[in-house]
């Protein structure tokens, strides 16, 4: 039996706090480890698989009309994510936007269901209270942003919060947060996530970063908890509140679809990008 063949049915990566499971058995009691910190990772490693893995790398990797990420232009990106928006003129402009952008990466994913759409309806499956789309005052967040690092690009050590784009005391409805991406395609060498064990509050994540625009210089966190080389057609699912990174790319870009999934109580959980 291979070592990835008895991770799953183990349930547990050798060796580290990294839950791995498949589309059949994933439940909301994997949610639930992460959400309480008993685990770094959830690893569905059959998220995408056979045909339509083929055919959404034949449209996703190596595509060159990618955009540059408004936070940091040496990442690319088909779609716009929410955390790039600062102020109120470029939310309205996101918003507006939102449908013309699930539109586009829904059409090249076509005739193959978008890998967002399915981690939405899988998150649906298992949550007692079903998942949907992001919405604020009845609009709708844009969910699926596909994500190119480029070779040699550092993913520096951060913390991800929703909160950070929203307007003072605006929480909608957002409790905890987590985060999922769909790799389509990964670097021999290089693209490894890291995580670190480490919540760092907001003030606490401002002091660390310094005068830095975004993340935390790396000889300021030490070494990471939990390292993965992540595989083709795996979701990986983890708590973003926890620092975390990933490694340069050393071939070839790292390509992925990725979410935010906000847990709000008893309503169901909400999912953007």
């Amino acid at each position: 039996m291979s070592n990835a063949a008895s991770a799953v049915q183990s349930g547990v990566d050798a060796g580290a706090h990294i839950e791995v499971t498949t589309r059949r058995e994933f439940s909301a009691d994997h949610l639930l480890k992460l959400l309480k910190g008993e685990v770094f990772a959830l690893r569905i490693r059959d998220a995408v698989t056979g045909a339509a893995l083929t055919g959404l790398r034949e449209r996703f990797v190596g595509r060159e009309d990618h955009g540059p990420l408004a936070t940091d232009p040496q990442f690319r990106r088909i779609g716009y994510a929410f955390s790039e928006t600062f102020g109120a003129e470029q939310q309205e402009a996101y918003f507006a936007q939102a449908r013309d952008h699930l539109a586009t990466v829904r059409g090249i994913a076509e005739p193959y269901p978008y890998p967002a759409d399915t981690l939405r309806l899988l998150l649906d499956e298992v949550w007692p209270t079903g998942a949907t789309v992001l919405a604020s005052e009845s609009r709708k967040f844009f969910a699926g942003v596909v994500r190119y690092q480029r070779a040699g690009v550092d993913l520096e050590p951060h913390t991800d919060n929703v909160g950070r784009n929203l307007p003072d005391g605006v929480t909608l409805g957002i409790l905890r947060q987590l985060s999922v991406n769909v790799y389509l395609d990964v670097p021999e060498s290089g693209g490894e996530l890291e995580i670190w064990d480490d919540y760092p509050s907001e003030e606490q994540y401002r002091e660390t970063s310094g005068a830095r625009v975004w993340g935390i210089d790396r000889d300021r966190v030490g070494s990471p908890a939990v390292t993965i080389h992540p595989e083709v057609g795996e979701a990986i699912f983890i708590d973003p509140r926890r620092v975390h990174a990933v490694r340069p790319s050393g071939d070839r870009p790292r390509v992925t679809v990725g979410l935010f999934v906000g847990v709000r109580g008893s309503e169901p959980l909400a999912v953007w990008s």
